[in-house]
């Protein structure tokens, strides 16, 4: 017997299928919210995951020549529809910024709909590793080893203040903090964190990760030039539309030799091919934006599953 039965033989006439009818439109605007909720959640049937190419600019090759590459592969990019996250280091913010004409570039590389975004070399992983430490920290002044103080230009604010002058906003950041004392480093300002190197974690999902009583969401990335370009390939084709697919390199290394700028530009000819419309080829943080999982969306799953019940509950 369905409700509506129930509730005629229970009240009977006029009141019971009046009551019937109120139950009927509750359960159906109840269904309603519930799909409605099930699109926002799932979006768009997508076949491709989405695919975040990330270029780290080193403070070793902070000049003019390696400017003029890294423009010729966000050309390419531009040609092929990629929109590349483009992390930089203070001396390459400093050199764009008392140029015009390099100022002028990344300002069109903005426009464009590329991320500038924010890459760190802190000390204490430097000091271990004998790298380029970028100057900046907030382990304290007095605690930095022998002359390291001389090298010391300021904490992770005036970092951050000194990125913020290009154009844009910085939201995502590549800031290397997985050594013992670097996790201090966290610029409160950025909402999302990139870290990694092995294949691996070319393909994954963002998770709640904690900096310093910060708590940041991170997602994983993997050395473009690791593997065999065929490997890569494989990666995107195997990850879920769900995932997050991203591939990081340095412009250090697309400047080494002909074969390696060749192999970037044949992978954004890749990616084209496998999305041809480019709405999956995104940047770190519209990666982060469209697959970090909403709190709301699940009260609501709740509440409405609530009203559903409740409406059977009455006549049952």
């Amino acid at each position: 017997m369905d409700v509506c039965s129930r509730v005629d033989g229970a009240a009977g006439g006029t009141i019971g299928k009046g009551c019937c009818r109120t139950m009927k439109i509750r359960q159906s605007l109840a269904k309603v919210v519930l799909l409605m909720m099930l699109g926002a959640c799932t979006g768009p049937l997508r076949a491709n995951p989405y695919a975040a190419f990330i270029v780290h600019c080193e403070p070793r090759n902070a000049d003019g020549g390696s400017l003029l590459r890294l423009r010729e592969m966000v050309q390419k990019a531009d040609e092929h529809q990629v929109k590349l996250t483009i992390d930089f280091t203070p001396p390459w913010v400093e050199m764009i910024l008392v140029d015009t004409l390099f100022l002028g570039w990344v300002s069109d590389w903005n426009d464009a709909g590329h991320e500038l975004g924010a890459h760190h070399h802190p000390y204490w992983v430097s000091t271990e590793r004998g790298t380029n430490w970028d100057g900046y920290t907030n382990t304290p002044e007095e605690e930095l080893l022998g002359d390291d103080a001389d090298d010391y230009l300021g904490d992770m604010d005036d970092y951050l203040a000194l990125l913020n002058q290009l154009p844009g906003t910085r939201t995502s950041g590549t800031l290397g903090l997985g050594y013992s004392g670097d996790e201090l480093d966290w610029p409160q300002d950025l909402l999302y964190s990139a870290t990694g190197h092995a294949y691996d974690e070319i393909v994954g999902q963002p998770e709640l990760v904690e900096y310093d009583g910060h708590e940041v969401w991170q997602m994983n990335h993997g050395l473009f030039f690791s593997v065999p370009p065929v490997q890569i390939e494989s990666a995107y084709q195997a990850a879920g539309s769900d995932d997050i697919f991203a591939v990081v390199t340095h412009v250090s290394n697309y400047e080494e030799s002909v074969e390696s700028v060749q192999a970037v530009e044949d992978f954004f000819a890749f990616l084209t091919a496998e999305d041809p419309t480019g709405e999956s080829l995104v940047t770190v943080s519209q990666a982060m934006r469209v697959t970090i999982p909403e709190p709301a969306t699940g009260v609501l799953f709740v509440l409405t599953c609530s009203m559903l019940a409740a409406t059977r509950l009455r006549v049952s």
